[in-house]
């Protein structure tokens, strides 16, 4: 049997975050690495022995890209980033956005575990605006349980993350770059990344109702 691919994810930035701790095997870099391996072994850790790297600052083919956004309040919310001056902004704990926007707006971070739990940060007013992927948050708005909280502000085009994968010899690089240049063309990574969206949603439905019941 062919030994199980060594994967690691770098850096703290995670895409798409649903809940609390979650589970490197469940996560949206594990469903691409399941893609790659075409349904073989894989192990999810770190180290510089790893067949594959996964993360910011690699090089190799592009998995996912976003520039950050920011989510507030659809009646009374915050008009424009220079309005974050002074304010709140819930974020994700290790988002890459968090100093720019703090920098650059005088805006202060108030971080969460998880993406879903930053989203509920809003809703309970415990900051101005979200601030997140802009195709997260361009998804989150269009949800009919956030039409009181779909006001998006411009996403800010210098302020981008990137994901790519890395691998360590260069023949797997040319099978992963022509894998994700394919999955690019034919939908099926955008599915991969819709689903995790559709995740996050969902938690975030999830701690919104049981704040409701109580």
């Amino acid at each position: 049997m062919a030994e199980p691919v060594r994967v690691a994810l770098t850096g703290d930035y995670r895409p798409l975050t649903a809940r609390e701790g979650e589970a490197p095997e469940e996560s949206f870099e594990a469903g691409l690495v399941a893609m790659l391996t075409e349904g073989g072994s894989f192990h999810l850790g770190d180290g510089a022995s790893a067949d594959w790297r996964l993360g910011v600052g690699e090089t190799g083919a592009t998995y996912y890209a976003s520039e950050a956004a920011a989510l507030t309040a659809t009646e009374n919310g915050t008009k424009d980033w220079s309005a974050l001056a002074g304010q709140t902004f819930c974020i994700r704990a290790g988002s890459p956005y968090e100093a720019a926007v703090e920098a650059r707006f005088g805006a202060a971070a108030r971080r969460y575990p998880s993406t879903a739990q930053a989203l509920i940060g809003l809703k309970l007013g415990e900051c101005s605006a979200v601030v997140d992927d802009r195709v997260l948050l361009e998804n989150i708005a269009g949800l009919p349980e956030w039409r009181r909280y779909n006001r998006l502000l411009p996403p800010l085009d210098d302020v981008r993350v990137r994901l790519q994968v890395a691998a360590r010899e260069p023949s797997q690089q040319q099978a992963v770059d022509e894998a994700i240049r394919a999955w690019q063309m034919d939908g099926r990574l955008a599915e991969l990344t819709q689903h995790w969206i559709d995740e996050v949603a969902f938690q975030a439905y999830v701690l919104a109702d049981t704040l409701d019941c109580h």
